[in-house]
């Protein structure tokens, strides 16, 4: 499944309370590939602008073996868990 094109992931941010701070990961080797991932950054970037929190992206490249080096939720869970409600 991973390949080298998708060996990196994305850190999202958002602002609360006047401060931008990590709020959830997209790994990229959980996808079919790169574009797969991309796509994902995509739509997290396009929720976040739609609900008005502003938020940015860091990238790190990892190895296919390198275990997520932060303890964050992975997209779905935060958008599940904390966009809706």
């Amino acid at each position: 499944m991973t390949d080298a094109d998708n060996l990196w992931i994305g850190i999202g941010y958002v602002t609360i309370d006047g401060d931008l701070r990590a709020a959830f990961v997209v790994d990229a080797r959980g996808y079919v590939d790169d574009s797969a991932a991309r796509d994902v950054i995509k739509q997290a970037g396009a929720v976040l602008r739609e609900r008005q929190m502003a938020g940015q992206f860091e990238f790190h490249e990892v190895s296919a073996d390198e275990p997520v080096p932060f303890d964050l939720p992975d997209w779905d869970e935060y958008r599940d868990g904390t966009l809706r409600g």
